[in-house]
C-alpha cells in the first residue's frame, strides 16, 4: 500500500520534519508542499490524496475554513503548536491530532491510524473518504494493525497475530500465533502503539495481548504453554485489567 500524501502548513520547518519522518517509512510518498491551503486545491484535483498534513493557524485561509470547503476529504492529520484547538478540530472528520513539537514515535502512531482507516475502507467507498475508527459497544478498539519495523521492512500485523512482546536487548521480539519478528523497535513504542485495552505491560521486558491470556496467578501471566513473570510494578495494574 502507497499513501500519497500533502503537507499544508505555513513553516518551513513542519514540512522538513514531516519528510524527514516520512522518509523512514518506504510507503509514504510526497505529492506536495503547500504554505497556505489555497495552493492545495489544485493538487487535490489533479492528484490521489490519501492524506494531507494540516496546520490550523495559516494566513488568508485557516485549516478548519479549508476542511469546510471539502466536500469529499481524504484523511486529515491536524498538526498544530495550540492544544486548545484539538476538541474543536474533531467536530471535522480528521484521523488524528498531533500537537508541536511531536517526535517519531508519536508520528508513527498517527499514521498506524491512516493505514487502519485505508486498508479497512469498503471497496465501494472513494479512496478519498474517510472510515472513523470508533470503539464498538464492547469497548474493543477499532484499531486492526500496524507495521512493525525490522532492518529493512515494515511488516504488517493483525492485533490478533500478536502474543506477546519481549524486549531483547538492543532489539524486541513480537511473537505471533505463527512465528515471530525481531524489531528494531523498542518495547516502549509497541506500548504507545498498541490500544491499552487490548495490551499491556506486564513487566519491564513483557507486553502481552489480553485476549492471549489463559491464566493469571500473583507472580505470572500464562499464555498457553507460555509463562511470563508480571513485576511488582504492574501487579496490581494487570489484575485490574485480567481478572474483573
Amino acid at each position: 500500500m502507497q499513501i500519497n500524501f500533502l503537507i499544508i502548513d505555513d513553516e518551513p520547518i513542519a514540512h522538513t520534519l514531516i519528510e524527514n519522518f516520512a522518509s523512514e517509512l518506504d510507503y509514504m510518498k510526497l505529492i506536495g508542499n503547500c504554505h497556505n491551503a489555497m495552493a492545495a486545491l489544485p493538487l487535490l484535483k489533479s492528484q490521489q490524496i490519501d492524506l494531507i498534513f494540516l496546520d490550523i493557524n495559516m494566513p488568508k485561509l485557516s485549516g478548519f475554513e479549508f476542511l469546510k470547503t471539502l466536500t469529499n476529504p481524504p484523511q486529515i492529520i491536524i498538526i498544530s503548536a495550540h492544544k486548545e484547538h484539538a476538541l474543536e478540530s474533531y467536530e471535522y472528520t480528521i484521523t488524528d491530532y498531533l500537537l508541536k513539537p511531536f517526535n517519531f514515535e508519536r508520528f508513527f502512531k498517527s499514521i498506524q491510524k491512516v493505514c487502519d482507516n485505508l486498508t479497512t475502507q469498503s471497496p465501494s467507498t472513494s479512496s478519498h473518504t474517510i472510515k472513523q475508527n470508533k470503539p464498538n459497544t464492547l469497548g474493543e478498539s477499532a484499531q486492526k494493525s500496524i507495521f512493525i519495523k525490522d532492518d529493512k521492512k515494515h511488516h504488517k500485523v493483525s492485533l490478533s497475530d500478536i502474543l506477546y512482546i519481549k524486549a531483547n536487548g538492543n532489539f524486541t521480539s513480537v511473537f505471533l500465533v505463527e512465528g515471530h519478528i525481531l524489531s528494531q523497535m523498542k518495547i516502549s513504542d509497541f506500548e504507545k502503539l498498541l490500544p491499552e485495552n487490548e495490551f499491556s505491560r506486564i513487566h519491564r521486558s513483557y507486553l502481552i495481548s489480553h485476549r492471549a491470556v489463559t491464566l493469571v496467578s500473583a507472580n505470572e501471566v500464562q499464555l498457553g504453554t507460555t509463562t511470563l513473570p508480571v513485576g511488582r510494578v504492574y501487579k496490581e495494574k494487570i489484575i485490574h485489567l485480567l481478572v474483573k
